[in-house]
């Protein structure tokens, strides 16, 4: 096993099995909760995609999460109930890039790691338990377009993005789940969930040797058969698809959010650097000690919704900010004006300094947090840089870097508007 220190002085270790499935452990010694999660590099932009020999496919939106809720069914016992058994609390989740199977558990871990890499690798796909599924995840989608918060969140994303999937909610349309079926599912399955194209993070007081045991029994017969697979996304111009989408709502108070573009799709380290140097500049906007927030709040502009934030993968960048106001056009200029300010005074090294004592803070916290932990470690292994990274990459990032993603990243052709109001 390969070992890394990490800052806080304990010791991660990787192995890269022979089937090529990364596995990461990192031991907790003292702590109670044991956490794992299993997860594939498969979400919900990955819904065309071009095979070696096949050509192009392309499949219904939102299957990646149908296919993370057919994973629970099973033939004989219901994988929750097999879970409950132990102890166990099991879940899964499916972002834009990945999805990903996880429990935490006190006691009986070895028997809940074997359950979570047995259920992941044996799908039970019949006609009948597809066809349930359909209605449940109708009803699913149905409840978050009747969320305030989902609501403006998606319409954002469709004000900037013309064809990018990322407009869709992760869970499709109702249109598109009705196409899903169960051949398109084993398809996806296939090419997808194999070894070399997902990973193990396992946090707690275990020891990895045991750990790797298990998973090496596990997996025993598990051999990357995955064809090539390339993924394809539509050309997306830099320009946004509409520069506001206003809309009522059964809601008690206006919401307004806005949002930017963002046209460097960057991996690896650079991706780090880019959400380290965006994190600083928002959080000099919107964190609760800024003056734009003390000086918004004052006027009544916003409350303690207001959040702002920048998400980012190799696929996709974007930034949003905004909460509950009762002025949504007021609050909209104000903030525009507040960005416009900051890119003509720029950030000094001072308040760039405070930031980085803030971040490495909330970093070093986080090592406290097993989940947090572990799915990060996943997603930046997939996203082709590594999480323990961010110390060094934090103290060597320059002031001259944040300015220049301060000029270049906020230009108003690239950013959008959502606002909600209640109904009349």
């Amino acid at each position: 096993m390969q070992l890394v220190k990490t800052i806080t002085n304990e010791c991660l270790h990787y192995e890269k099995l022979a089937n090529g499935l990364p596995v990461m452990i990192l031991p907790k010694k003292g702590y109670q909760k044991k956490y794992a999660v299993f997860a594939v590099r498969y979400g919900s932009l990955d819904s065309q995609f071009e095979v070696a020999g096949k050509g192009v496919v392309k499949v219904p939106d939102g299957i990646a999460h149908f296919l993370e809720h057919k994973l629970f069914e099973d033939e004989a016992v219901p994988v929750f109930e097999r879970f409950a058994k132990f102890g166990a609390s099991v879940n899964a989740y499916t972002s834009y890039s990945m999805t990903a199977y996880l429990f935490s558990t006190i006691d009986y871990f070895p028997e809940a790691l074997r359950e979570l890499l047995h259920f992941v690798q044996n799908p039970y796909l019949t006609e009948e338990n597809v066809a349930k599924e359909r209605g449940i995840i109708e009803q699913e989608l149905n409840m978050y377009d009747d969320h305030p918060d989902r609501r403006i969140y998606r319409n954002l994303l469709n004000a900037l993005y013309h064809r990018h999937p990322i407009r869709l909610d992760v869970g499709g349309t109702i249109a598109s789940i009705r196409e899903i079926t169960v051949e398109l599912l084993w398809e996806c399955y296939r090419l997808f969930y194999q070894p070399a194209n997902m990973a193990l993070a396992v946090v707690g007081d275990v020891e990895p040797g045991e750990v790797l045991d298990i998973v090496g029994l596990q997996m025993e017969g598990w051999h990357d058969q995955g064809q090539e697979v390339k993924r394809l996304l539509p050309d997306e111009p830099e320009t946004v698809n509409q520069p506001m989408i206003e809309q009522r709502m059964s809601i008690s108070q206006p919401r307004c959010y806005l949002g930017f573009k963002h046209s460097k799709n960057l991996t690896g380290q650079a991706l780090l650097i880019q959400q380290l140097a965006m994190n600083m500049i928002w959080h000099s906007l919107a964190a609760r000690s800024s003056p734009v927030f003390a000086s918004l709040y004052d006027s009544g502009l916003i409350n303690d919704s207001f959040e702002a934030g920048f998400h980012a993968s190799p696929q996709y960048a974007f930034s949003m900010v905004g909460g509950e106001t009762d002025e949504p056009h007021k609050l909209d200029q104000a903030l525009k004006e507040a960005i416009a300010r900051l890119k003509q005074n720029q950030l000094s090294g001072e308040q760039v300094e405070r930031m980085k004592h803030h971040i490495l803070g909330s970093y070093l916290a986080a090592f406290n947090s097993l989940d947090y932990l572990a799915n990060s470690l996943i997603s930046h292994l997939f996203h082709g840089t590594s999480y323990l990274d961010v110390p060094d990459v934090l103290a060597n990032l320059s002031v001259d870097t944040i300015n220049q993603y301060l000029d270049e990243a906020f230009e108003p052709h690239q950013s959008a508007v959502s606002i909600l109001t209640p109904e009349q």
